[in-house]
């Protein structure tokens, strides 16, 4: 009968502690792991099934929400002269555009004189008022900071020559 040695049962020992180990040391990770993936995953259906609240939304500049009510609705031929209020009321967009007419310096008093009936040439014209006067309003500001800060020098008084 074969009798093992003492160096090959310590070897023997050695390689199946480890062995044992690492599968415990897996299998215990594996199980950290996996309800985390559930909540992330339940977190991400749970976002995409809820529309976005006023306090989730994220803060948009006035220029990014001119252009996603540009996107959203644009102009058909023969549809410039269509009243776009009630739409914009329909869809929850007429408020946006209220805040938008309040929180912007552009004048599109020329153009929209209610909000309760406007083309949508005219809404289309007052969007792309207020996003060029906010981008011109960023850039003013990007470029008073990237302005060199003037330094202003000593005044070197003369000294008179000592007769």
């Amino acid at each position: 009968m074969y009798k093992p040695t003492p160096l090959l049962s310590y070897f023997w020992g050695l390689f199946s502690g480890l062995i044992v180990s690492a599968f415990l040391f897996n299998s215990l990770t594996q199980t950290d792991v996996k309800p985390e993936k559930t909540t992330v995953q339940t977190e991400q259906k749970q976002t995409t099934a809820s529309p976005l609240r006023a306090a989730d939304a994220p803060v948009l500049t006035l220029a990014a929400r001119a252009e996603l009510l540009l996107k959203y609705y644009t102009i058909r031929d023969g549809a410039e002269e269509t009243n776009l209020a009630p739409l914009l009321q329909k869809n929850g967009h007429l408020e946006i555009f209220k805040q938008m007419l309040q929180q912007s310096t552009a004048d599109v008093s020329d153009l929209i004189q209610s909000t309760q009936s406007f083309t949508a040439a005219q809404f289309y014209a007052s969007l792309v008022r207020i996003k060029q006067k906010d981008e011109e309003q960023q850039a003013k500001a990007q470029l008073e900071l990237l302005k060199p800060a003037q330094v202003t020098a000593p005044i070197k008084t003369q000294q008179a020559p000592i007769n």
